[in-house]
Order: structure tokens, then sequence, then C-alpha cells
């Protein structure tokens, strides 16, 4: 066992997996299973979803460890004998048409957590490289430093299982942590169905996550008395749900909107509003050029993702009407309006109505269609 009294260091590792099963989670908790040196908090962080080689789920992981320098010749061996054989794995995937790149691990240890920048740069971008410490592997090195980096200061919890055979979680288990009032993302409240179970080949027995690290313990221990045999599980501090991917809203006027057919919007040829976003692509299809609106999202290739949106203003221009109740028409420009049937005429061209949208809050997709980071826009994290 490496002396406990030496100095506190970072250790990070990413990209490990393929959409043809494995994950980082796991062989991270194995690492930690074999250290020997004390460590802290097991942290996940969620990264920019748009990265280039990004692996299914964009996570990377990081811990504060306790040793001294003997520890570099311990990660040394047990990388190559442990991860580096992780290399080279791919997939084709049949729900996503982006290209699927061979995991290509990294695993960084920095005798001084990084600058926080490299953690902000890697969670609203591409991000590269930073030197450093001592550094293992390939690409996952650049999510390895950016979980390293993160600053934490706003965080939830996530409790993950990995199964031993077949994954089942018991519905009574998942009831009762989906009661607690600290636990979000156990069920989708419009269809009822789990979500702490993945459905991929992954070993992830479930993921149950928390507003405290007090009840993502609790609810983990519940998932772990009411599910199928288990090879271990461990809490994660994480910035899942915390929105760190975003930097502040957008606001705007419709200028032009472009129906897609299946329900997919785009307004100003910049923003996409996609239909499995729910009642943001409906705000999205209600709304007239002239309206303003605020909404969120992150840039990709020049345009806008919209995660959340709401309306500000809404207004259509009417043609006045005329006293016999009629609508005046235009006489041409410049020259006012007309009744058609009277023949009145009025100095007043437009009269501007006032449309009340659905709703004046802010709308998100549905608690299933959302991104990681996506942070809940109510006082309610369950919905």
């Amino acid at each position: 066992m490496i002396s406990t009294r030496w100095a506190s260091m970072w250790l990070g590792l990413d990209d490990t997996d393929s959409l043809e099963g494995g994950c980082t989670t796991l062989v991270f908790h194995q690492l930690l299973n074999a250290l020997p040196c004390e460590h802290g908090e097991p942290r996940l962080t969620r990264l920019w979803p748009f990265a280039a080689q990004r692996t299914r789920g964009n996570a990377s992981l990081s811990v504060e460890i306790y040793a001294d320098e003997s520890i570099v010749a311990w990660l040394d061996n047990y990388w190559e004998d442990n991860i580096a054989p992780l290399k080279g794995k791919v997939s084709t995937s049949d729900h996503s048409d982006r290209m699927q790149y061979p995991s290509d691990p990294g695993m960084t240890l920095f005798y001084e957590k990084p600058d926080e920048k490299n953690y902000w740069r890697a969670v609203r971008g591409e991000a590269s490289f930073i030197e450093g410490g001592h550094q293992w592997g390939g690409h996952g090195r650049i999510g390895a430093a950016a979980s390293c980096a993160w600053p934490a200061e706003n965080s939830t919890w996530e409790g993950i299982a990995w199964r031993k055979g077949i994954r089942k979680v018991s519905e009574e288990a998942l009831t009762l942590v989906d009661e607690m009032p600290e636990t979000f993302l156990c069920r989708d409240p419009r269809t009822k169905r789990g979500l702490v179970a993945p459905r991929g080949p992954c070993p992830v027995m479930f993921g149950v996550r928390a507003t405290t690290l007090d009840a993502a313990n609790i609810a983990t221990e519940i998932l772990l008395n009411g599910c199928e045999e288990t090879i271990g599980s461990r809490v994660f501090r994480t910035n899942q749900a915390t929105g760190d991917h975003l930097e502040g809203s957008i606001t705007d006027d419709v200028r032009t909107k472009l129906l897609i057919k299946g329900g997919h919007v785009i307004i100003n040829d910049r923003y996409l509003l996609f239909a499995e976003s729910g009642e943001v692509s409906k705000t999205a299809q209600w709304l007239a050029v002239g309206d303003t609106f605020e909404c969120l999202g992150l840039e990709y290739e020049n345009q806008i993702h919209v995660e959340a949106i709401r309306v500000l203003k809404s207004v259509t221009k009417l043609r006045p009407l005329c006293e016999c109740g009629s609508r005046m028409k235009s006489m041409g420009q410049g020259q006012g309006v007309r009744c058609p049937k009277c023949k009145a005429k009025s100095d007043i061209v437009w009269l501007n109505e006032i449309r009340l949208p659905p709703t004046m809050k802010w709308v998100q997709p549905p608690v299933d269609k959302r991104r990681h980071l996506a942070k809940s826009l109510t006082l309610d994290p369950k919905s």
C-alpha cells in the first residue's frame, strides 16, 4: 500500500468503450478497486455532445488520489495490462448516422488540478490535448484531463451498478426510488417507462440520479436489493443536469420558418428544433413571422440545436375592421385601405393583435429526450 500521507494528485480516464458494449465507468471502477492508495470521491463528467470522436454518452471519469511518485510506475503497469488492450473497438449504429470511431483510451495523472478553463472548453465546444503530468494513450486524454479540471461547484450524483448476467430491475424497487423527492429521471412521466436501466449491450445494470449524495446512496441500495446479480456499484459526483454546456440564452425574432415533414422546424435558417423535442417543436410550429422568442441551445456547424424555448412576444398584423363588419383591404402602396363591401376608407393600415401562446413558460423536450447535461427549468427536478 502506497502511503496516504503524500501529495494529492488527479487521475482521469476516458474513451474505453464502443457501441458494441464496454463501459468507461466500469473500467474506472475496476481501476479504483485496484489502486494501491486512497482516493477521494469519483467524478463522472459529460462533455460537449458534438465532439467528433465522442463515445456513446460522452462521459469521462476522474478522481483525486493520495500517493507518492511510485504510483506512476504502478499506473504504467496497470495501463499496459488492463486499459491499453481496449483500444480499437468499434461498431456501427442502427440509430445514429454519425461516424463511429474506434475506442482510443486515454489516462492522465496531474500533480496539480488542471485549470478549470480546460473543463469549460471541453463541455462547451471542441477541445484538444493539454500538457502536463503523466499521460497514457490517445484521444481519451482530452476528456480525462477535462474531467480532472471540473470545478464541481454545481453537481448532482449518480449511483451506477454493473450486471453480471441479465439486466433486470424490479418494478417495486424502481417505484420506491422514483418516489424519492431527490431522485430524477427515474421514470418517463408520459409513458411511465423506467429510465434507470439502459437498453443496449453495455454492462450497466442501472444508473440512478439524485440531487444529493445521501439520496444517491439510498436509491442505489434500494435498486441493488431489487435487481439481478451485479459485479459492483459506485456513486459518482457528476455534472449531469447542471446545464454547464450552455453559456446563456439567445433572443431573436422570427423572420423565416420552415416546417419539415415529420415535425422538424428551422427558424431563420439557424435554429433547429427537432420533432422528438415535443413541446419545443410544437412551440416552434406555433410561432409566426414577427414573433419574439428566447431559447437555449448549442451551436454546431453555424446552427443552434434548440434545447428549450419560450415565447416573449406574439403579435399578428391585421387589417382594420370596417364599421359594417368587413375586413378592409389595401388600395395599393401608400394609399391606405378600403372596405370591399361599403367602400369606406381608412388611413389606419394595420392593427396589431396579440396572440396568446400555449404557454409563456419555458418548455423542454420530454425527460427521456434531453441531453445528460440539460438542466430542468422548473422547480421540480423530475419534470
